[in-house]
């Protein structure tokens, strides 16, 4: 009989909630939102909540002690754009998969799993019946017909884009996705509704529509890295080109044709100044970007080895499926591979930028069994990375996984801070992480909603994975 892993790991008394007060004595809290240590805390954890927290030498009595002996405490990891219902069986390894990387928190951008099942799924995590981080489902994303997934909300005028706002407010969404190939009509009588009905409006800017439009419709928040065709006075033409392919008789023939010349031009033609400009306006309107960059790895080659953790820890179906050979990589020539490499170039550059101009970042990967070597959990730790690499420090790197996120989505019950009142979601770490994000790949213990996985209950969930 096969048992499902959350199940089988629940039995582990490490892996389970208190029912009593727990105390965690004798750390050094990490406030990731004000850049500083806090040594020799303790922290009260009572019904998945912070009850307290203070100096170790005036911490109350509980039914529970860990000791932490020093260790740093950080607030739980969030993946922000993450698919963990693309697949029917993929909540059974993915959502384990996370706690193991201390991630806390996810935000689902897109389903093939009926709305009831991802809040079932949901559900039994806040419950405790299910090992998972917690799950934002914000997935009620919006393309134009025939659209580019299953499960789409479609809308191919103004009329019908307000009709798809007022069903996905109905069914209770906290957000509307915009996608690629939304008409600008479309588009701007989207963003309208969403405004009067409260609703912040996210996702992929259309292909047809401007950031100066995206800007003035008021999107909250940008999903992936496309701040760069922005960032050259050819915006408007090579839009109006993909408007005039979008009439085409075959518009996804066209457009996929005018696509690919853009990266090119945006190359040869950006300007810097230009690009100043924009990034200024999106962070005075406080335009929120999850960038992604783990997504251009597919591009370049870069994979794990086969005994990496991150595929040994895959179910086997996956690997196999990973392992065949992609159109996408044999369509690459000498050409597009060094094209691609420039632009990556210029992508970590204009990260840069933002993140000089106060643009929110908010870390996410584009997690998901459908998106080759994008893996959950682990690819959430190489994003971090890579915005180190194009030159954010470790603790700001940092930031935009642990305080950006919930803050961001404005819970009532999350801030990114480790105070009274706070969700207990935390990590344990035995270096401090504001100076090196290494010590974040072996997490100590990973505390969601109050429910404790020490080091033998994280080995665990990796055993029970490396057997799918």
């Amino acid at each position: 009989m096969r048992l499902r892993l959350s199940a089988l790991i629940l039995g582990l008394a490490s892996g389970s909630a208190s029912a009593e007060p727990m105390l965690i004595r004798d750390v050094t809290v990490v406030d990731v939102a004000a850049g500083a240590l806090v040594p020799e805390q303790s922290i009260l954890i009572d019904g998945g909540v912070i009850g307290w927290t203070g100096p170790a030498a005036g911490a109350p009595d509980a039914a529970k002690v860990i000791e932490g002996n020093g260790l740093f405490a950080i607030p739980g990891l969030w993946d922000a754009h993450v698919h963990v219902f693309s697949s029917p069986a993929e909540p059974d390894t993915a959502l384990p998969a996370y706690i193991l990387n201390g991630v806390t928190g996810i935000r689902d951008m897109g389903a093939i799993l009926p709305l009831a099942d991802q809040r079932r799924i949901a559900g039994e995590v806040e419950a405790g019946t299910r090992i998972g981080p917690r799950v934002i489902v914000s997935g009620a994303w919006v393309d134009a017909p025939p659209g580019s997934w299953p499960g789409m909300f479609l809308a191919g005028t103004p009329d019908e884009a307000r009709a798809r706002v007022a069903e996905i407010a109905a069914l209770g969404y906290p957000a509307v996705k915009t996608y690629s190939m939304l008409s600008e009509e479309a588009y701007v009588a989207l963003a309208d509704e969403t405004r009067k009905r409260g609703l912040p409006v996210v996702g992929h800017i259309p292909e047809s529509v401007t950031f100066a439009t995206m800007i003035a419709a008021g999107q909250a928040g940008i999903e992936h890295w496309d701040v760069p065709r922005a960032c050259t006075p050819e915006e408007g033409a090579m839009v109006a080109r993909v408007r005039a392919a979008l009439t085409a008789p075959d518009p996804r023939a066209a457009l996929i044709a005018e696509m690919a010349g853009h990266n090119r031009i945006v190359l040869e033609t950006f300007d810097e100044a230009l690009c100043g400009r924009v990034l200024a306006a999106m962070a005075g309107a406080r335009v929120h970007v999850t960038p992604t960059l783990i997504v251009a790895d597919f591009y370049t080659g870069k994979r794990p080895a086969p005994d990496d953790v991150r595929m040994t820890t895959l179910p086997g179906a996956v690997r196999a499926a990973w392992d065949r050979p992609d159109f996408r990589l044999e369509a690459m020539t000498d050409d597009l591979r060094a094209l691609a490499a420039e632009s990556i170039a210029l992508d970590w550059k204009t990260f840069r930028m933002a993140h000089v101009a106060g643009v929110p970042i908010v870390a996410g990967t584009d997690a998901s069994y459908a998106n080759p070597f994008i893996f959950h959990g682990f690819s959430l730790l190489d994003e971090l990375d890579r915005y180190v690499e194009a030159g954010l420090r470790p603790a700001q790197a940092l930031y935009t996984a642990t305080v950006a996120p919930p803050r961001f989505f404005r819970l009532a019950d999350q801030d990114g801070t480790i105070r009274a009142g706070q969700r207990a979601d935390l990590v344990l770490l035995t270096g401090n992480p504001l100076n090196s994000l290494a010590v974040l790949r072996a997490p100590v213990t990973v505390i969601a909603k109050g429910r404790v996985f020490d080091r033998a209950a994280l080995d665990a969930i990796r055993a029970q994975l490396e057997t799918k």
